[in-house]
């Protein structure tokens, strides 16, 4: 049986993860064309003359914002199908990716079986999360109903806002974060400053607290 041919658009600045995803796709059942791009505005252009069947992108290109890129390229190419194979912690991001338009979800570093499931579930019309992840899901949808007096650090802050939430968590000051993100101390202080007032965190010490406490519970080692 002759194997069926797909066109894949790779959009990473790492060349060493490029390599890992097209050895990936070359162990598929299929014969992939592949064309990469090391920065979203180039995917953009080069995405909108190309037409893929399928685009795998990472989120976390220091220039630019992964989730916003899944998002116009929803809306400038409906019928893509897009699996973010990405760094980024997929308690965090995966359910986040699939809100704005991508297909699946897999992290960088799981066996290649996961990336092989995710792969033909996508082609055939499906969502793919890893299995711990699906179940997270399900229970949120299960507990939608339920009332609750604490804030959604995941409902009620920006992509970007979590991000910076998520790093406060974990120790970083705004200086490391704003080398971590490519930023300048004053954006982080204007997110912190956001985050404080959505969550309802008064002081500096608080939002610290709020942050670790969360990062703990959300993200076992």
């Amino acid at each position: 049986m002759s194997r069926k041919t797909i066109s894949v658009a790779i959009v990473d600045d790492s060349d060493n993860w490029c390599q890992q995803a097209e050895a990936m796709l070359n162990e598929s059942p299929y014969t992939c064309s592949i064309t990469t791009y090391d920065a979203y505005q180039s995917a953009l252009n080069g995405i909108a003359q190309a037409s893929p069947d399928l685009l795998i992108v990472e989120l976390g290109i220091r220039q630019g914002n992964g989730m916003e890129f899944i998002r116009k390229m929803r809306l400038t190419q409906p019928e893509l199908l897009m699996l973010a194979f990405s760094h980024q912690d997929e308690q965090l991001y995966a359910e986040r990716a699939l809100r704005v338009g991508a297909h699946g979800y897999v992290m960088k570093g799981s066996p290649p079986e996961l990336f092989q499931s995710a792969l033909e579930r996508i082609l055939n019309g499906e969502l793919f999360v890893s299995p711990p992840i699906e179940a997270k899901i399900l229970r949120s949808v299960a507990g939608s109903g339920l009332i609750s007096d604490e804030p959604d650090p995941e409902k009620l802050l920006s992509n970007r806002e979590l991000e910076v939430f998520v790093k406060i968590g974990q120790g970083a000051s705004s200086r490391e974060i704003a080398q971590q993100l490519a930023l300048s101390i004053k954006t982080i202080e204007t997110h912190r400053a956001h985050i404080k007032r959505k969550l309802n965190t008064p002081t500096a010490s608080a939002l610290v607290h709020c942050a670790t406490e969360w990062v703990e519970t959300t993200q076992p080692a």
